[in-house]
């Protein structure tokens, strides 16, 4: 029977999938979202050290106390055999790769104090360097800068001696030095073998490789450290399939390091076992930015969820106003809502089913395409399978209900009831709970974990429970005054000079009911998605904002001594000085000397940050004084001092300076003030655009760069993982409510379908075309999705009003909360609602002139 009337099938079936799609979708984003987090936290970090690292020291002879202990070559491989028997079953966990490790002299040495290298022997070192010569064959590889420094080609023989240890071998190849080329994931472990510790004393020579018997003879008496690792295999990487690695990971600690018994990584003397792996920290911190997501994605779920049982709801009122000369034979022969509520179930179940199964066949889609990984866990299939069945039972159920209770009004004779039912304000029940709701609900803007994890930020479930709700109960009370406004004008006299006007007007006035309804259903998600939006933006310009200032640019370089800005970064990149123990008054500062004809080209700087903009403090410098920014809770002079050395500034009091960091003010100055003040001021390297690409450049122009500050590590650690997920569902569920104003539509236009025919037909006969009538089409419909857009606009106005103070999610760090009106959202959503008014208009207008007049006029259904 549903067949022959498609368009209350397709409600049906759109109201279904608008139910299941929510509901299946929130247990796959939040797999897909805790997935993603823990592919995040491993590609931050050294992949090595996430996974496992063994490392101990590798005696050549045994104790005098211990005789029959293993050492040397004998050593190594028993270690190297228990590694591989402990873990070898572990997914997830590349294969052991190990490293050898001593300082050995090259000779002969031309320059014999500069002869010293860090001797190193690494399972597949030759395919992670850039080989400049040579590369086959027994022999020693040595880095470019130290060959040319020494002299030494491929070919020439040389001895590589440790005290009592010596080899004698050829060059085998010439590499370009790892100091000079960007890091690669390789090398991360020997990060500080390579480049050093920044405040470390210790010296830094350069790497060279050979084979791990070779080092093992160079080796011979003053021993050698060795790593044993196992990085972690990103593909297809999951929280729980990590968890079985990380608890095999934690049982080889227990069974070496942490072991009672003596064995081959003893944590003391001679073995100096030591174990790293933050493979099982990396999972619970997942799992603790899915709990953080689960009091925001669950409720917006739910909210989608309601939104798609009121789209079923009105199927099922659609469904009875349909079926109303059948349903009245049946109600007037006995048969009791219940009953008629079943038929409206057995009717429609067939929609039902296949709008359930495209939702959840949507919600996989979606979450595989947009969400934020691909991969989710079979226990979230399992759960969103389970969601959908129940969103099926609870759409069906919805349509039965308001089908039968449609249907057993149609011969109540109490109207006065009806009447009293409409003049109760519904509307005050979603406000009401908006506002517990803002009270009751959690607040906090950080989730910590029961154990050392430490926190992650997260939406306080208020700040999307809360204006969800008030955007329905405004959405209500403003339909309730579209609704008493239209019967206000519906006595009005009205002018029929434009029959286009006359007629849309009339037909608007003529069922205030069900044009209230459509400005309400346009409303709410034209309010949702600007809300949604604005928090995104907001957020994440928030986010992005205290980063930057904090680092000061996209990547800040500290150089061990004063270099030019490099050429492939010439207009976006500025060299500036840096002094952190200066005095400004009785006041401890830190002053930063700029170029003010550059910096503005490298620095961050947000048009929305209270003051005056960069370039007007960089004006103030260049006419000789000085900024300050921090001091708005202690009293200063204006008198600066380094090293016993005063000089007066005219300073500029501002909020907020790029590279303002907590604890101390921060004085801008030209740089030639402080080049005097202070030659020895740390020189710094400030540039905009992608850090690696920065790195890479700076380490092609050979710059001496002893640190990098990058400002996208001020977010790193997965702390504001869940914000960043938390937007990508928001936005989708915004999108999936605008269905809302589609289905609405074309309800709307069914129901109103006979008498627009009719009308066509008449109008024919009285002369006014078809194009009057296409535009008194436009008018009606364009007028009430307009309305409802506007509505939806003012809406999402005042819910963000009245939340914007909490968007900032570190108050702690400047600048505060920097509103982002989505202006481009709006736009897109203004042309797709005057898209869909002509769009729909055309339809209507088709089928009424298809209409027969005889067939028309004799039909007195």
């Amino acid at each position: 029977m549903l067949l022959r009337r498609p368009v209350v099938a397709l409600a049906v079936a759109v109201g279904a999938l608008l139910v299941a799609l929510p509901a299946a979708a929130a247990p796959l984003f939040l797999s897909s979202a805790g997935n993603a987090t823990l592919r995040q936290l491993v590609d931050a970090s050294c992949t090595w050290q996430t996974g496992m690292q063994l490392t101990g020291a590798v005696p050549m002879r045994p104790a005098p106390e211990a005789p029959g202990d293993p050492v040397g070559r004998d050593l190594v491989d028993r270690r190297v055999e228990l590694v591989r028997a402990q873990t070898g079953g572990l997914d997830h966990l590349g294969g052991p790769v190990v490293t050898l490790l001593t300082t050995a002299s090259v000779g002969p040495a031309p320059v014999p104090d500069q002869s010293l290298v860090t001797l190193a022997a690494r399972d597949g070192f030759g395919e992670h360097v850039d080989v400049i010569a040579g590369g086959e064959g027994r022999g020693v590889w040595v880095p470019d800068r130290f060959a040319e420094l020494q002299g030494l080609s491929v070919g020439d023989e040389v001895t590589l001696s440790s005290r009592d240890g010596r080899a004698t071998m050829p060059v085998a190849a010439v590499f370009r030095d790892l100091r000079s080329v960007p890091e690669r994931p390789f090398w991360c472990s020997l990060r500080e073998t390579v480049h050093g510790t920044p405040l470390g004393n210790a010296p830094v020579y350069p790497v060279a490789f050979v084979s791990r018997a070779d080092l093992l003879a160079v080796a011979e008496d003053t021993g050698a450290s060795m790593w044993i690792e196992r990085a972690v295999d990103t593909g297809g990487l999951t929280t729980v399939g990590a968890r079985p690695a990380a608890e095999g990971i934690e049982r080889l600690r227990a069974n070496t390091v942490d072991s009672p018994e003596p064995g081959l990584f003893d944590d003391s003397a001679p073995y100096g076992g030591a174990f790293t792996s933050s493979l099982a920290d990396k999972v619970n911190r997942s799992e603790l930015v899915l709990a953080a997501l689960t009091g925001t994605v669950v409720p917006l779920a739910a909210a989608g969820t309601v939104a798609g049982l009121v789209i079923a709801a009105a199927a099922g009122a659609f469904w009875a106003d349909r079926r109303r000369a059948e349903l009245a034979v049946l109600s007037a022969r006995g048969v009791g809502p219940l009953a008629l509520g079943g038929k409206a179930a057995l009717e429609t179940a067939g929609a039902v089913v296949l709008g359930a199964v495209a939702g959840w066949a949507g919600a996989r889609g979606l979450v595989a395409a947009a969400g934020p990984s691909p991969l989710v866990t079979p226990g979230a299939t399992t759960a969103s399978l389970v969601a959908a069945a129940t969103a099926l039972v609870a759409a069906l159920a919805v349509i039965a209900a308001v089908a039968g209770f449609r249907a057993g009004r149609l011969h109540d004779t109490r109207p006065a009831r009806h009447r009293r039912r409409a003049r109760v304000p519904w509307e005050v029940l979603p406000l009401g709970a908006a506002v517990v709701c803002w009270f009751v609900l959690d607040a906090d803007v950080q989730v910590r974990a029961a154990d050392a994890v430490g926190t992650v930020a997260r939406i306080p479930p208020r700040l999307i429970v809360s204006p969800v709700l008030l955007a329905i109960g405004l959405a209500m009370l403003g339909a309730r005054l579209v609704r008493w406004m239209l019967r206000r004008l519906r006595s009005r006299p009205r002018s029929m000079t434009r029959p286009a006007v006359y007629l849309a007007a009339r037909r608007v006035v003529a069922a205030p009911l069900v044009a209230s309804v459509l400005v309400g259903a346009t409303a709410v998600p034209v309010a949702l998605a600007g809300y949604g939006a604005t928090v995104t933006g907001s957020v994440d310009r928030t986010m992005h904002a205290e980063g930057q200032l904090i680092v000061g640019a996209d990547a800040v370089l500290s150089l061990r001594e004063r270099a030019p800005v490099p050429p492939r970064l010439a207009g976006r990149a500025s060299v500036a000085t840096r002094y952190v123990d200066a005095r400004l008054g009785d006041t401890t500062v830190h002053v930063l000397g700029v170029d003010p004809e550059t910096f503005a080209e490298a620095a961050f700087w947000d048009p929305g940050l209270p003051g005056p903009s960069l370039v007007e403090v960089l004006g103030h410098l260049s006419g000789g004084g000085a900024a300050v920014a921090g001091t708005s809770s202690v009293d200063i002079g204006s008198v600066l001092t380094i090293r016993n050395q005063h000089r007066e500034l005219d300073l500029l009091d501002v909020a907020q300076l790029p590279g303002k960091q907590a604890g101390y003010p921060l004085v801008l100055v030209d740089r030639a003030l402080l080049d005097d003040l202070a030659p020895a001021a740390q020189p710094q390297l400030w540039a905009r655009g992608d850090p690696d690409e920065i790195v890479a450049a700076a380490a092609t122009a050979g710059l001496p760069v002893s640190a990098v500050a990058r400002a996208e590590d001020v977010q790193a650690s997965g702390v504001y993982a869940g914000i960043t997920y938390t937007f990508a569902f928001l936005a989708a569920v915004s999108l999936l409510t605008g269905v809302v104003i589609v289905v609405g539509l074309q309800l709307y236009l069914d129901a109103r379908s006979r008498a627009r025919r009719s009308a066509s037909v008449l109008l024919r006969r009285m002369g006014i075309g078809a194009g009057a009538h296409w535009r008194a089409l436009v008018l009606e419909v364009g007028g009430l999705l307009l309305a409802g857009f506007a509505t939806g606009a003012l809406l999402a106005a005042a819910v963000i009003a009245s939340t914007a103070a909490d968007y900032d999610l570190n108050p702690a760090s400047a600048p505060g909360t920097l509103v982002a009106l989505p202006w481009p959202v709006f736009a897109v959503l203004a042309v797709a609602t005057a898209l869909t008014a002509v769009v729909a208009s055309a339809a209507a207008q088709r089928a009424a002139s298809a209409a027969r007049p005889s067939e028309v006029l004799r039909d007195t259904r």
